[in-house]
């Protein structure tokens, strides 16, 4: 196949980007497959018209896609939508909230003119469908690239307990903020925190307080609130803030935090009810043990859960710090589960399925 896969910008720098583009085009080169990269501006030169067999669209775009989209069908090319969240229920503390309603015509005509779609779950397949009517949709699960996640060091005296997310997650962080604070009393641990923003996190909350004071951005409001009520409550936590770093590198950097508990919080939402248990596979991939909300979509691959209450994160993750046996034989069994059902060498074959434009 030839496949082109078109961006909404020359260099992009997010984790649907890295695990929805990058890494499925790296195995289908791997397989035989010739794909190449554009950046979608105000025109489309012919080469690129015609090189394709498939093309692949992605999310939203600043500049209208849908001409360009049509114009490949006209020609006879596969033309693929490719979406991993129900775009129009985004939760309304998301630092994308906007997207659910200033967006919805690109992404929904996107959805039913393109001859197939491709997302991440079958929960979220099913919404797709009811949404676009398009009933063409594949399944190609999230996936790790084992080339680019490696075993973390392990070779530190203290405990480190630790949250890896995206900048839409304080919500979900402030489920898990008394329940370390209640742990933190009986046990010595570090608290890693990886993501949530590209700055130093002292300097990223001062800007959030700056934005609330003087009603700068008032449609972010809810998001905002959101942190600064999660850095309030978490500062006797004294959390150790490991930032953003571009895609390509966030395999060594989880790796390099080497944390022993990985903690997935997540609230129970229909936007949520369609993401992927990707944290837990990420976790996995460098030997980190997880505990996840007892919640969609976790409840149907990880099998040490606790509910979203403070009673039950204190025994869930108290009991992985006192029973390090148990610890790591759950490990033992979780990233046995990822690498058999979750290893992209296995996954892109899915991708081919989808892509082929036989």
């Amino acid at each position: 196949m030839k496949i082109l896969y078109v961006t909404d910008c020359a260099l992009p720098s997010n984790g649907c980007w890295f695990y929805r583009n990058y890494l499925p085009a790296k195995w289908l080169r791997k397989k035989g497959h010739f794909v190449k990269w554009l950046a979608l501006g105000s025109e489309i030169p012919d080469e690129w018209m015609n090189f394709p067999d498939t093309v692949v669209f992605s999310r939203t775009y600043p500049r209208d896609p849908l001409p360009f989209m049509r114009k490949y069908k006209k020609l006879g090319k596969r033309v693929i939508y490719e979406v991993d969240d129900v775009l129009w229920k985004v939760n309304s503390d998301n630092p994308s909230a906007g997207i659910a309603t200033d967006w919805v015509h690109q992404y929904k005509t996107m959805m039913q003119e393109a001859d197939a779609i491709t997302t991440t779950t079958p929960y979220l397949a099913e919404e797709l469908k009811k949404f676009s009517g398009n009933k063409n949709v594949f399944v190609c699960p999230n996936a790790i690239d084992y080339e680019m996640f490696h075993t973390r060091p392990n070779d530190k005296k203290e405990l480190i307990i630790g949250y890896s997310g995206a900048a839409s997650h304080w919500r979900d962080l402030n489920i898990i903020t008394d329940a370390l604070k209640e742990i933190k009393k009986k046990h010595e641990f570090t608290f890693v925190l990886q993501g949530m923003c590209g700055c130093p996190l002292e300097a990223e909350l001062y800007g959030y307080q700056r934005i609330l004071l003087q009603q700068l951005e008032p449609e972010r409001k809810e998001y905002l609130e959101t942190a600064l009520k999660w850095f309030k409550e978490a500062k006797e936590l004294q959390p150790v803030h490991v930032p953003f770093y571009p895609p390509e590198l966030f395999p060594s950097v989880l790796r390099g935090t080497d944390i022993d508990i990985g903690l997935i919080p997540l609230s129970e939402t229909e936007f949520d009810k369609s993401k992927s248990c990707l944290k837990f596979y990420e976790y996995a991939s460098v030997g980190t043990v997880s505990v996840a909300s007892d919640v969609a979509p976790y409840n149907k691959e990880v099998t040490y859960r606790a509910k979203n209450n403070t009673k039950d994160w204190v025994k869930k993750i108290e009991k992985l710090i006192v029973d390090v046996p148990f610890r790591e034989k759950l490990l033992a069994e979780q990233q046995a589960w990822v690498k058999e059902n979750r290893n992209f060498k296995h996954i892109v074959q899915q991708w081919e399925r989808a892509l082929d434009p036989k």
